[in-house]
């Protein structure tokens, strides 16, 4: 079997294939082609040839892109009318009190995706027990499909009071409007969020709406320009909760592609968890703009269903990823105060880091790795880039070392500093204030920028060690690879824990289990490769926010006890806030089934890397360079290696800087690095090691 994988990233595109016959693996990165399928096929093209294997010979392929975050990011998607009950045109408007900044008299909220004008009330009510109040006639569907055909939409959302306990009057006007809508899309609330609260439920399904044409239209490319270069193989989607979906599903429900950038990188994080029996793992993406974190216990990932994105809530089921604005392009500065800023603002790649040479003349992380010797300038990307030390250093000096007056040294690993001790308050938010001892936890780093920052932040929180794949930059796209079919289902079961009836909650599931073994029908799954997890929303009666808690598989069949459900339920709570009191009734608010379809994958074992312009040898000369770790320590002599020279087993001492062609490597003097089995780089301080 061969496995095809590609991540479309803003900047570039990363490629994987793993040859089952062989059991190698090959990657390719090119640049990013915006809203288009070509950089994906050239990619393809030159994988293909490396890897010796024709591209009809490939027999799945795996795409994580960022179409449908970039249109809700940039306000770019569709044009959108929203179906509403008669009475609630300001759903969005209104919203909620939730905002980012609860104290600042100054903060704007982003505008709704849908104006007030192209909001449309239908005549219909339906109680908060389900009951019609006032029914909707065809007639009375008819017209509000031509006053919603009156404002000319690219796509429509629907979203009618308490849908979620009854979709018969979405049912009704969805028939209307593909009578009158023949070719727009349609997105009813009771698909794409059958849960309580009108506002998240209107948000998250026009949010499908937005950004669903956006992503039909590039995979429609996609289906058209795979088969020219030989490519017929289906099609798998990465979704934000870590698994993936055919196109059909992608299409049904876009919103799941929103927050899928990151989820490669965890799902890989996941398989080196359990090949290095590490279960206690967070892992830290760093790229050129953003630095993402999340948190593994026990070899899984959490997960979550609820978001809030800009201020904005969003109910799409989603891997806990955690992202500040924290990359190798983010700019430092110099607050009123004196103090030293790093981000949000980041250059970007164009212009870029001052050092890159495009016209860049604000200082940024990686101008701040240049001057201390962290990063080379003739090494960058294996030499492949030139980076421009002296407008490096004329940018720290200009906008941070003179307002300061201090070296321009001294300035840059000010800068570093900052940026580290950002990045470590995300991790002990992610740990440390959800109940978890950071010290029990590794470190695994990836993306371009993290493995010079992630030996400091492993020191500076006391965890266990830092692990650094074979291949940090293309590490989501192999993760892509390890990712199955994936459906999230939920459904409304609203009542106090002690009061639930057994049959009602077996039917409820069982509801959810027939959709599930539906769907994965229709993406021809084997009854074998299905698992069913169940799950349910709970809270404390009077509390607005629930948790999702893990049911015992029985609750599928015949078991249940109320009193077992609440202890899990209390002692998630109590893990989670520090609190639970056992007094205090419960209740359920949704029942969930997480449905996995296992998708073949070839074994790969044999990892093929690219080091075209790395001449270095096991008998190459060593050589050093000077690292500035501070004013306290100055400048210290480190050892220079190529990752191609580390064979597994190696043990070396820090300092020590290890160059590859995706990112740089660091070792700070009081840690050891070790090579262990499939190239990972386990970084440790010292006496731990011994």
């Amino acid at each position: 079997m061969i496995a095809l994988s590609a991540d479309v990233g803003g900047t570039f595109t990363d490629l994987v294939i793993a040859d089952g016959r062989t059991g190698a693996t090959y990657a390719e990165k090119v640049l990013s082609t915006p809203g288009s399928s070509d950089a994906i096929c050239n990619g393809i093209e030159r994988l293909a040839r490396r890897a010796g294997v024709a591209a009809s010979d490939i027999d799945s392929f795996v795409h994580g892109f960022t179409i449908a975050t970039n249109a809700w990011l940039t306000r770019s998607g569709a044009r959108v009318a929203l179906a509403v009950t008669a009475g609630f045109r300001d759903v969005l408007e209104i919203g909620t009190q939730r905002r980012p900044q609860t104290y600042s008299l100054t903060q704007q909220r982003l505008a709704p995706l849908v104006p007030r004008s192209r909001v449309i009330e239908v005549d219909e009510r339906t109680d908060s027990a389900g009951q019609v109040v006032r029914a909707l006639s065809a007639a009375d569907a008819a017209r509000a499909a031509d006053a919603i055909a009156a404002v000319e939409p690219e796509a429509v959302a629907v979203c009618l009071l308490f849908s979620h306990l009854d979709d018969t009057h979405e049912r009704l006007l969805l028939e209307a409007l593909r009578k009158r809508l023949p070719d727009v899309p349609v997105y009813l609330s009771s698909v794409i969020n059958p849960q309580i609260e009108e506002y998240p439920r209107a948000n998250t399904t026009v949010t499908a709406a937005y950004v669903g044409p956006a992503v039909d239209q590039y995979i429609g490319k996609l289906e058209r320009a795979l088969p020219k270069i030989g490519v017929r193989a289906p099609i798998l989607m990465m979704r934000s909760d870590g698994g993936v979906s055919t196109v059909r599903a992608a299409r049904d429900n876009p919103a799941s592609m929103l927050l899928s950038g990151p989820a490669g990188g965890v799902i890989a994080g996941q398989g080196i968890s359990r090949e290095l029996a590490v279960p206690e793992l967070i892992t830290f993406d760093m790229g050129g703009t953003s630095a993402d974190f999340s948190l593994l216990s026990d070899g899984q990932s959490r997960m979550a269903n609820e978001r809030l994105l800009k201020g904005e809530v969003l109910r799409i089921a989603s891997l806990d990823i955690q992202t500040i604005s924290a990359g190798g392009g983010s700019i430092g500065w110099v607050d009123l105060g004196g103090a030293i800023r790093v981000g949000p603002t980041s250059a970007g790649s164009v212009p870029g880091p001052a050092c890159y040479g495009l016209g860049g003349e604000h200082p940024t992380l990686t101008d701040a790795a240049l001057i201390t010797g962290l990063l080379n300038a003739d090494e960058y990307l294996n030499g492949e880039m030139q980076l421009d030390l002296a407008a490096a250093r004329r940018a720290i000096d200009a906008h941070v070392a003179q307002p300061l007056g201090v070296p321009i040294e001294e300035a840059a690993f000010g800068m570093l500093t900052m940026a580290n001790v950002q990045m470590a308050q995300a991790i002990r938010g992610l740990s440390v204030e959800r109940g978890y001892d950071v010290r029990n936890f590794a470190l695994l780093s990836f993306g371009g920028a993290g493995s010079i920052f992630a030996p400091f932040l492993a020191r500076d929180l006391g965890m266990s060690e830092v692990l650094i794949p074979l291949r940090p930059g293309v590490l989501s796209a192999e993760g892509l690879l390890l990712s199955d079919i994936r459906y999230a289902l939920q459904k409304s079961f609203h009542g106090p824990l002690e009061a639930v009836a057994p049959e009602a909650l077996r039917e409820a599931y069982k509801a959810l289990r027939q959709r599930a073994e539906e769907a994965f029908a229709r993406d021809e799954v084997a009854p074998a490769d299905r698992d069913m997890r169940p799950l349910a929303d709970l809270r404390f009666q009077g509390q607005m926010h629930e948790l999702t808690v893990e049911m015992p598989a029985a609750v599928l069949e015949d078991w249940w006890s109320a009193a077992d459900v609440f202890e899990l339920f209390r002692a998630r709570h109590e893990r989670e806030f520090g609190f639970a009191d056992a007094a205090s009734p419960a209740e359920i608010v949704n029942v969930r089934i997480e449905a996995v379809g296992r998708v073949r994958r070839p074994q790969a074992q044999q990892d093929t890397r690219r080091d075209d312009h790395d001449d270095s040898h096991p008998g190459a000369p060593p050589r050093t360079r000077d690292i500035y770790l501070g004013p306290q320590t100055g400048w210290v002599r480190s050892r220079v290696m190529a990752r191609s020279q580390l064979r597994e087993g190696d043990t070396i001492p820090g300092p020590l800087v290890v160059n590859q062609p995706d990112t740089t490597v660091f070792v700070l003097p009081q840690q050891s690095l070790r090579v262990a089995p499939g190239g990972i780089l386990r970084i440790r301080d010292r006496e731990v090691a011994q």
